[in-house]
């Protein structure tokens, strides 16, 4: 490549990185929700993932319950176990459905104990 051609590659280049910028927003932490189960015995947070638990939590492993009446019915149960758990977080809440299935049967979530 001859010098004048080099030159100009590079200007392109930098050009090019110069009209191409790209701004990327933060991702900004929601306030975990605070749920009670029962007879407000037991308070249960729930976190979005597990990297919004905050540190210092204990993990419990997953907790499952099986699909009650309706939707809010299986969220309080899975909530009480994990109370019956000893937690008192719930990260990554999410249905499973069983093989063969159409309709989720199963909410699972990992329990968490906060420090």
């Amino acid at each position: 490549m001859r010098p004048r051609t080099k030159s100009l590659a590079a200007l392109a280049f930098v050009l090019l990185l110069a009209g191409c910028r790209t701004q990327i927003e933060p991702v900004r932490r929601t306030d975990p929700k605070l749920v009670y189960v029962g007879d407000r015995s037991c308070n249960v947070f729930d976190y979005p993932t597990a990297s919004d638990v905050p540190d210092g939590a204990k993990n419990l492993g997953w907790v499952e319950a099986k699909f009650a009446n309706n939707d809010e019915e299986t969220f309080i149960a899975l909530r009480k176990k994990v109370c019956e758990m000893g937690g008192s977080a719930l990260s990554q809440i999410r249905w499973v459905h069983e093989a063969g299935e159409y309709e989720p049967s199963i909410l699972r979530g990992n329990a968490w104990a906060l420090p």
